[in-house]
Formats: C-alpha cells, structure tokens, sequence
C-alpha cells in the first residue's frame, strides 16, 4: 500500500491544489474582492510587489484600478504600513479618488496615509520639516502667478530693465522652465541665461531666489527644486526617507518633467552607505536625446544643461528599490510645459532588471475606434509599443471629413447636427470638441436655434468663470491679510492687497476737485 505522503497527482503541480477539490475552493473564496474582477494583465501588474515595474497602460485600460488595487494588496498582505507607501499622482482630484477607492476596497476610510498626493503636495510637506536646512522657515509662503510676477516686477525695476520690453511674465516662464529641468541659478547655461535682459536673466534668477528666501517664500517650482538640493546636500536626509518608503507608485509617468524625474530616481534607489556616496559635477551644455557614449556617466545629463546628474544615493550600483511606474508613452502631450516623455522611454536602463506590464485590453471604445487610434499612433517613432485590443462590438466606423477652412467645416459639422435632429436625437445628447474661436463659426450661419444653444453654452461657461475669478481674488485677498498679519515685511509681494478695498476719496475725486 503506497504511503499517503508519496501519492502522486498527475498532471497537478505540487504548488496548487487539484481542480475542484476542498482545497481549490477554499483558495478561491479566500481571494481578496479587490482582485475580483481584474483580467490576467491587471493582476499581474497587482500582484508584481518585488523590484522595478512599469505598467504601459493605454486609454481606458484601468489604469487607475491597477494603482489603487496594488496599494490595497500591499496593505492587506502586510508587506507595508499606509505611512511607508509613497504614491504619487499629478492632481489633487486623483489623489482623491484614489484615497475614496482604497476606502471602498477596503471597507474602511483611508487613514495614515500622508504620502499620498501630487508631486508638489508631497514635496512642499518634506520641505517643511527641512526648511531650515534650505535656508527657509518651516512656516514659508507659497507664492502664487501674481504675486511671483508682483516681486520680479520689483526686481526689474531695481536694475533699470525696461518691462515692457523684457515683461516679468516672460522671466517668469522662463524661471520655471528652469526650475521643471531641475537647475539652480549656478546652473543655467550661459547662453539660456543671456537671453532675457541684456544678459541679465541668470542674475535676476539668482536675485530673484535671494528674495525669496528673505520673504521667506516659495514658488511652485521651489517645492521640487528645493527638495532635490535638499537630498544632495543632506544625504542623511535623503538615507531617511529612502529607508522610510518601502513602495513607491507613480501615475502618469510619461508627463514627469526632469525635476520630478530626478526627485523621483534619487528616493527609488536603496539606500547608500555613506562612504560610497559621491556627488558628479553638472555637465551643462549636453544635447537633449545624445545617449551616453562609451566612457561617460552612465547618469550624465540628457537634457540641454538639465542637473540629471549623479547625486547621493543616485548611484548605479544602487540598487532599485520597489518602485511602479504607470503610463503611456502614446499619451505624452505635456512637452510644453516640460514633460520628458523620454522619462519613460528609459526606465528599463534607469531601473535594470525591471519587469514591463501591458495593458491592452480596452473597456472604452468600440472596435474601429481602436483600430483606427492604433493604426495612427503606429507611426510615432521613440514609442515601447502596445496593441489595445476589446471585447466590445466593432461599432461605427471612423469617419474623416475634408474640409478647406473653418466655415467649410463649421457648415458640415451643422448639417450633421440637422440631420441627427431630424432622426429624432435631442441637441443634449450631441457633443462637439472644438476651439473656443471656432463657435463663432457656428453662429455665423445664421441659424438661430443653433446659435442660441451654443451662445447660451458659451455665455453660461463665461458666467461660471467670472464666478470663480472673483471667488479666488475674495480668498486671495484674505490670504493675503493674514499673511502680511503673520509676516509684516514691506518688501513683501502681499503687500499690494493692502490699499484693497480703497478707502476714503478716491484719486479721480480728487483730480476733479468734488
């Protein structure tokens, strides 16, 4: 008779029990409900805890679901407490969701998880309990567009630069070009820098930054760019947070500008000892997209005078620790304002050994949608790759009108409006993605019902963002009094709310002698 521990299971790995079996059940009842649900790919992306992953997920392939349920498995397995996930994401509004997600899969609300927000969110938090070591005080002022342009205006004025030649909004979006590419005043390309003012626009960043820290104040870009000088002056500091996060997961990789990038590749590195930390010199002047030849930094910049460089903790023999990446390289439209998209075009050579998940499968749109999105984007050069496939019905086809100019188009887009109405669709039920001149267009045909209704859009739009305005300038207003009541400095940018609301008689009373 065979002992009851040498029985063999044909055709059943001893890992798993037999289909069907008490065993088999049990395991399936046992399944978390979060994980219900998730097709192979999500799963994978889910339940992949150890090393480097990145998730390139397409358009309505649940994205966010794979974020959310991945930080629902790391706190019911007990791999992590909630205060050592770092989970990181571009708006404060999915960072809501995603908190009010992770209260429903775990049928509880989500508490003790401070380092899950934006970029800035979490950056402007880090600065604050290391102010003092970036010359600020943890109770710094985050200055807004206006008050930023208010105090380079001050600083044009101090060196006779003419603004309306060389406009502080100018400076401005050039300071923070800077800023998103992670340089500090010493490190702007001389020729970048000499491009604004008569060759003055690297001192006046570096004034500009002098200021700031005497009105103890930060602007948006600050909250990174601090951070990031932060862990390369105070590798201690750095080693701490290192050690604190056990996971990091970012969301929407492929619009990470350099700054977030290197924030980022500096906390994802395990942490260093202290005798094999080194800090490489900036190599400025480096063109953008040049890949590293033979002998050079495997860490030298990429970017035109960017500070990718190698800092504490930032080493390649460091090894990765359990970072996830999730975008889509086919979804970067934020090159304007900074975005890399090469960021996640690198990240196998950032993070060796890393393992790719695709999510293909779309839960969105229908069959000819995909196909002809796919068949277009299948021309971009520089992209991973990625095939959306659905379960849905093919659906309409595609259809691509000609048109010769805006009031050829405005004409075919109205006569399909008529058509639909007469075939007994409602104008609610019709959506038009257009730009804001092009309505015009629409009016001009002279068709009064459908100039009304988009009129009445367009006035009501109007009417809710004049709202909004003058409800964010009441709250700006009182922020700024409590500001200046907290904080009296007369160099202050504030300090120009302080003639508001204007009290007594007013200058042109008193021009006309009443």
């Amino acid at each position: 008779m065979t002992e009851p521990n040498k029985l063999t299971h044909h055709g059943v790995p001893d890992h798993q029990p037999a289909a069907g079996g008490i065993a088999a059940r049990a395991r399936a009842a046992a399944t978390p409900q979060y994980l219900a649900g998730l097709n192979a790919e999500q799963r994978e992306a889910v339940e992949t805890l150890d090393g480097p992953v990145l998730v390139l997920a397409g358009a309505g392939t649940g994205k966010t679901r794979v974020l959310t349920c991945r930080i629902a498995h790391i706190l019911s397995i007990g791999r992590a407490r909630p205060g050592e996930i770092l989970s990181v994401t571009f708006t404060n509004k999915a960072a809501r969701e995603m908190k009010l997600r992770l209260g429903q899969m775990l049928g509880q609300a989500v508490e003790g998880m401070p380092w899950l927000g934006t970029f800035h969110s979490i950056g402007g938090r880090i600065l604050r309990t290391h102010a003092e070591l970036v010359q600020l005080k943890s109770n710094f002022t985050v200055l807004d567009v206006d008050d930023q342009i208010r105090l380079l205006k001050q600083l044009l004025q101090a060196e006779n630069i003419d603004d309306k030649r060389w406009p502080a909004r100018m400076l401005a979006g050039l300071i923070d070009g800077w800023k998103n590419r992670g340089l500090m005043p010493s490190q702007v390309p001389p020729g970048e820098a000499a491009v604004f003012g008569n060759g003055k626009g690297g001192k006046l960043y570096a004034s500009y930054q002098e200021r700031l820290k005497i009105l103890n104040a930060a602007d948006f870009g600050d909250l990174l760019l601090e951070n990031i000088r932060l862990f390369r002056e105070h590798p201690d500091v750095l080693r701490n947070y290192q050690n604190r996060f056990k996971f990091i997961l970012v969301d929407e990789y492929q619009d990470t500008n350099v700054a977030q990038y290197l924030w980022l590749r500096l906390l994802a590195q395990a942490p260093a000892s202290s005798k094999a930390q080194t800090i490489a010199t900036v190599i400025p002047g480096r063109a953008e997209g040049v890949n590293p030849e033979p002998g050079d930094e495997e860490d030298s910049p990429r970017d035109s005078g960017s500070a990718l460089s190698a800092h504490p903790g930032m080493t390649s023999q460091s090894a990765a620790k359990n970072i996830c990446c999730v975008g889509d390289d086919d979804q970067s439209i934020y090159g304007w304002r900074g975005a890399e998209v090469d960021n996640i075009l690198r990240f196998e050579h950032d993070f060796p050994g890393a393992k790719v998940v695709r999510l293909e499968r779309n839960y969105r749109s229908t069959g000819h949608i995909l196909a002809a999105a796919s068949h277009l984007i299948a021309h971009n050069e520089g992209r991973l790759g990625k095939t959306l496939r659905t379960e849905d019905v093919d659906g309409e086809k595609v259809t691509v009108t000609g048109a010769w100019d805006s009031e050829e188009e405005a004409r075919a887009i109205g006569e399909e409006i008529e058509e639909l109405q007469r075939a007994g669709h409602k104008l609610n039920d019709i959506a038009i993605l257009v730009r804001a001149s092009f309505q015009q267009v629409l009016r001009a045909r002279g068709n009064p019902r459908r100039a009304g209704v988009f009129a009445r859009d367009q006035l009501a739009g109007r009417r809710s963002r004049l709202r909004a305005h003058r409800q964010c300038a009441e709250a700006r207003s009182r922020r700024c009094y409590l500001a200046d009541a907290a904080r009296p400095c007369p160099q202050a940018p504030h300090s120009a709310v302080r003639g508001r609301p204007r009290r007594g008689r007013d200058r042109r009373a008193e021009a006309e002698g009443t």
